[in-house]
Formats: structure tokens, C-alpha cells, sequence
């Protein structure tokens, strides 16, 4: 059993290095240097990145192997370019600025080799701010959970693979059937790794190891109209081609859960208007997912106000 994990990086020298010598550190502390290689995709960065990388090189005991894009290709081909280089029997992505947390590496080890069957294991996130200071991104009633394989799982954790970061994931078949229709690549393709990989083997989701996901930082890409929800719904349309109500469902999964931030549900109905629209100009997106956003609208909207009135209501109580 092995894991290659896959760092696809871009002007991003200082918290990269720091990464790489974090995780030869988790690596080697728990001795698992036989089963983690590090693959790292430089994607055309102007800073010191590749530079940096060769000067590291020789402090990091674990395997490490360097690849340098002659332009910048995009996050989602420096991606899926990584995922082309992995000959592991799984693998799992690190934003080059988020951090694994302590025993999660050894966690994962313990627990493939106690289950055989395992084909996603996914941790839970915490936001790290510029002062150092962190925010748990999900709270979440347990600790770990197992789910079995099939779409029912699907549903339920195929919105967790927008993290990307600390996310296990089986390799075999996941680049190929990705690829199968062009037309449906997409910035977020680990949310199909996710819920290709619920469809054919037990997930295991364990928020009790967080990842920190730093918050400071720069984006080589920005959200649309829609936070990109368009793009996300794209991988339904590979999982399923040929039943748009299973790819139905599983975008209402995703609106159900990110549906509020992402369609700007809040104080300025205009940006909630402007997300929808953009929603339906999208070709590539099912007409009765765009009737879904329709009627999701209001009752995200409503969710908001019964929750802002349980928080008074709680505040009043305790004053």
C-alpha cells in the first residue's frame, strides 16, 4: 500500500516550503517513510518557488519527486497533470498553504490497513487566519463517521470534496473517468474524485483531525456570480450522464449545504438574483436543477432568518 500526495503549487515559495518541511517531519516522526512519496507541481510560478524547491531537496528524507509547468496551465490541469504522475495506490491533495494536523497521517495508515475496503477518508477543516488565530470551518456532532458505498454516501459528503486539502482518495480509474467528456472539466474536479470514489467503496469522515486552511493568502482564481456552482455541477453530469435525477439530487445536496454562501443569500437580495441568473445562462447546467436553485432561494433565505431568530431569541434568554 502506498499514498503519493500531490501538491500542485503556484507563487506560493514561502508557505510551500514550509509545508513540504512539515509533512517530512509527520512523515519521519511516525516512520512512515515507506509508504508516503511527496509530488510536487510547480504551475509556472515568477517568485523563488522552483528554486526553493531544489534547495530543499536534499533535507527531505522522504521520497520527493519536482515538476515544473512551462506556463501556467491552470489549478485544475496542474491538478489532474499531478494525478497523471501518481503510480500509488492512493492518493491525497495539499493546497500548498494548508497544513495536515498531528497523527492524521498515521491515522490514515492504521486505518487502510485495518479496513481493506476503505476508498475516501476526509478530515475536517479549520480556517487559519493572517494573526494565527483559527476558526473550526465545520462542527460536526461526532468525531468519525463511516459510511458505506453507494449513492445515498454520494449525497451526503460528494460537497466536502470542495476542501480538496487532506482528502484521501483510492486512485485507480479516477483520472481516466474524469476526463472521459472534456466538456465537463472543471475548477473543483475533487468533488468528483469524492463521490466517484463513494460510489464504489466506504468513506470514512473523521472532522476530529482538522486541517488548517489558510485564509490569507491570494487566489490564482476567483468566484463567479454563482460561487461557482456551475462548475461543481459539472462533475454530476460526469458521474451520471445518462440520469439527470440522480444529478438532481446530488446538486440539491450541495445548494442544501452551500447553497448560502454560494448564491450570496444574505443582506443584498440583488447578489442572490445575480447568482441565479448566472446559474441559468449556464448551458451546461440541467433544467430541473435550475428550476431546484429557483425554489432553494427562498428557503435558504428562510432557514437564514429562523436562525437569526433563534440566536436573538438564545441571546435574550441569557442577558
Amino acid at each position: 500500500m502506498s499514498i503519493d500526495i500531490l501538491i500542485p503549487t503556484y507563487n506560493r515559495q514561502k508557505d510551500l516550503i514550509k509545508n513540504i518541511r512539515h509533512l517530512n517531519r509527520m512523515i519521519i516522526k511516525d516512520q512512515l517513510e515507506n509508504y508516503f512519496r511527496i509530488l510536487v507541481s510547480d504551475n509556472c510560478s515568477n517568485d523563488a518557488t522552483w528554486t526553493e524547491l531544489e534547495n530543499i531537496r536534499p533535507e527531505i528524507q522522504v521520497e520527493m519527486h519536482l515538476f515544473r509547468q512551462n506556463e501556467n496551465i491552470g489549478l485544475e490541469k496542474n491538478a489532474v497533470f499531478l494525478l497523471q504522475q501518481a503510480t500509488s495506490e492512493f492518493v491525497m491533495y495539499i493546497g500548498d498553504d494548508d497544513y495536515l494536523p498531528k497523527n492524521y497521517l498515521k491515522y490514515i495508515i492504521e486505518t487502510i490497513n485495518k479496513e481493506n475496503e476503505v476508498s475516501a477518508i476526509v478530515p475536517g477543516i479549520e480556517a487559519l487566519f493572517a494573526d494565527g488565530t483559527t476558526k473550526i470551518g465545520r462542527r460536526e456532532k461526532f468525531d468519525l463517521k463511516k459510511y458505506p458505498a453507494g449513492f445515498w454516501t454520494a449525497l451526503h459528503v460528494a460537497y466536502l470534496g470542495h476542501q480538496l486539502s487532506g482528502i484521501l482518495l483510492k486512485r485507480t480509474h479516477l483520472e481516466s473517468n474524469y476526463l472521459k467528456n472534456e466538456n465537463y472539466r472543471n475548477i473543483y474536479p475533487f468533488i468528483y474524485f469524492l463521490s466517484y470514489n463513494a460510489l464504489r467503496g466506504p468513506v470514512y469522515y473523521a472532522p476530529m483531525f482538522k486541517v488548517l486552511v489558510t485564509q490569507s493568502n491570494s487566489k490564482d482564481w476567483n468566484y463567479d456570480d454563482s460561487g461557482l456552482l456551475t462548475e461543481i455541477f459539472k462533475n454530476f453530469n460526469i458521474l451520471y450522464p445518462r440520469d439527470p435525477f440522480k444529478r438532481f439530487l446530488l446538486c440539491c445536496s450541495v445548494l442544501k449545504k452551500q447553497g448560502g454562501w454560494r448564491l450570496r443569500v444574505g443582506k443584498q437580495p440583488l447578489l442572490a438574483l445575480k447568482a441565479v441568473s448566472h446559474v441559468w445562462a449556464e448551458r451546461k447546467t440541467d433544467l430541473l436543477t435550475k428550476i431546484g436553485v429557483l425554489f432553494f432561494v427562498p428557503y435558504l433565505y428562510t432557514r437564514k432568518v429562523a436562525s437569526m431568530c433563534k440566536k436573538s431569541l438564545w441571546t435574550h434568554r441569557n442577558t
